[in-house]
């Protein structure tokens, strides 16, 4: 009887170490289906980002903004942006706490997009550069865009002003920026 009590004790503890086991290795089957997945999807996410960019319509939804000095605010995404539509651009700058130039707490200018160009470098970031040629003068606008979409632009005037927008590169039909009057 004791024989028969401590086989079955031992069967029951190697079975219960086989399915640790095969739970273990459902979890780690699990985890690389995930990251697969979650590959395949940032891929396709570049590919879109990159054919917008390619095809002049984006958005470059700022989540910050900063100065020539370096100092950094958070601000509204949907208020501070760099577009590009074709052929035609803005960037705008504001806040929904106050009322500004453009109505929206800031500045927007608009005008028409020159020397567009596109340089793939390294890993596949992309780095732009085009003019904004508004009634306001020529707007100098650098871009660097990484493959999962965050982006960081220089924006320069004629003037010794400089603004750097950090954010998010989306496709223009995806935006969800609000434009406020033009100011130019």
């Amino acid at each position: 009887m004791k024989k028969i009590f401590i086989l079955f004790l031992t069967i029951m503890i190697a079975s219960a170490a086989m399915a640790q086991e095969s739970k273990k290795e459902q979890r780690k089957a699990a985890r690389k289906i995930r990251k697969e997945e979650r590959a395949m999807q940032e891929a396709a996410d570049a590919a879109v980002m990159k054919a917008s960019i390619e095809s002049r319509q984006f958005v470059l939804e700022a989540n910050f903004l900063s100065n020539k000095r370096g100092e950094r605010l958070v601000v509204q995404p949907n208020l501070n942006f760099i577009g590009v539509d074709r052929e035609k651009g803005a960037f705008q700058f504001g806040n929904a706490q106050s009322i500004g130039y453009n109505g929206v707490g800031g500045v927007t200018v608009e005008g028409q997009i020159a020397d567009f160009k596109i340089k793939e470098g390294k890993k596949g970031f992309l780095n732009l550069d085009f003019r904004i040629v508004s009634s306001a003068g020529n707007i100098f606008v650098n871009m660097s865009v990484s493959p999962s979409g965050n982006a960081d632009a220089t924006i320069r005037a004629n003037t010794s002003g400089l603004l750097r927008y950090s954010g998010k590169v989306v496709p223009l039909g995806s935006s969800i920026v609000y434009k406020g009057s033009n100011l130019f």
